[in-house]
């Protein structure tokens, strides 16, 4: 874990009843306006935890239930100093924030990062994946998770989409939104603005689109070059700007009854793909 950013011990709050500060955690895990309001998202799961602190976000509070045994892995968590306020909630408050059966011994309220697409470095062999207007929580956290497992430097999340900070989101990456940078823009000029921004520098990225009504298959394309890989919404695909912007675009061969892959599935075996003919350099 990392070192506390203060030798401030945290402020204990007894939280008893389900007052404001109950509200606040409430209403940020399921409100994405007010998640923004308060710039801050709640973080359930000890792989989220661990790696929100590995690498070092900042954990405003932690919430735990009052008078009940906590692990040693619980302990040193707040041992460590990591968050500005510990929460000593009443066990069915806890239950009532908690989305598992079984519920967390701790929950983490974790300030948000705002990043645009520049914050993502531009790199020799990189891999920066583009997801144009997502709708599913669920399908982007696991993309996000493939994406870190699979050499991606960055995302980039552009135009109206899910929230990146919905706990369905976190969850679905087990964390992995917490490893790499993930970027909003508000549409494909942002991307194509990165794209350009990197060529300047020498880093002569290609923009490969995926779509079903691509003329390449995915073993077709040389992926060992810097690449920019766009996955369009779940239900139309990618925007006409992106159409613009690529390359080339690319679809996987696949048989059977149906036409196309949930996206995330797709995400994943281009990803892979693009792996294995880097030598998963």
């Amino acid at each position: 874990m990392k070192p506390p950013h203060s030798n401030t011990p945290p402020t204990l709050i007894s939280v008893r009843k389900k007052d404001n500060n109950f509200q606040r955690a409430e209403v940020v895990k399921r409100n994405r306006e007010k998640r923004y309001q308060h710039g801050v998202f709640l973080v359930e799961g000890v792989a989220q935890i661990n790696l929100a602190v590995k690498y070092g976000w900042e954990i405003t509070a932690l919430l735990y239930a009052a008078d009940k045994p906590l692990s040693q892995w619980a302990h040193e968590l707040l041992d460590a100093g990591t968050a500005t306020e510990h929460w000593e909630l009443a066990p069915e408050l806890m239950a009532d924030l908690s989305e598992k059966d079984d519920t967390s011994e701790i929950l983490a309220l974790v300030s948000q990062r705002k990043l645009s697409p520049d914050a993502i470095e531009p790199c020799n062999n990189g891999l920066v994946v583009v997801f144009d207007r997502p709708a599913s929580p669920g399908n982007l956290g696991s993309s996000i998770r493939s994406a870190d497992a699979l050499g991606a430097q960055g995302i980039i999340i552009s135009g109206h989409a899910v929230d990146i900070y919905d706990p369905f989101v976190v969850r679905g990456s087990m964390g992995a939104i917490f490893a790499l940078p993930v970027t909003t823009t508000p549409s494909h000029t942002g991307v194509k603005e990165w794209v350009e921004s990197a060529k300047t520098k020498g880093f002569d990225y290609q923009v490969i689109g995926s779509s079903g009504k691509a003329s390449s298959l995915l073993p077709e394309v040389d992926f060992n070059r810097p690449t920019v890989l766009v996955l369009g919404n779940e239900t139309v695909g990618m925007s006409k700007g992106y159409w613009d912007v690529c390359d080339t675009t690319v679809k996987i061969p696949i048989g059977g009854a149906l036409s196309s892959l949930n996206v995330s599935c797709a995400a994943s075996i281009i990803m892979y793909e693009v792996a294995r003919q880097r030598g998963w350099k």
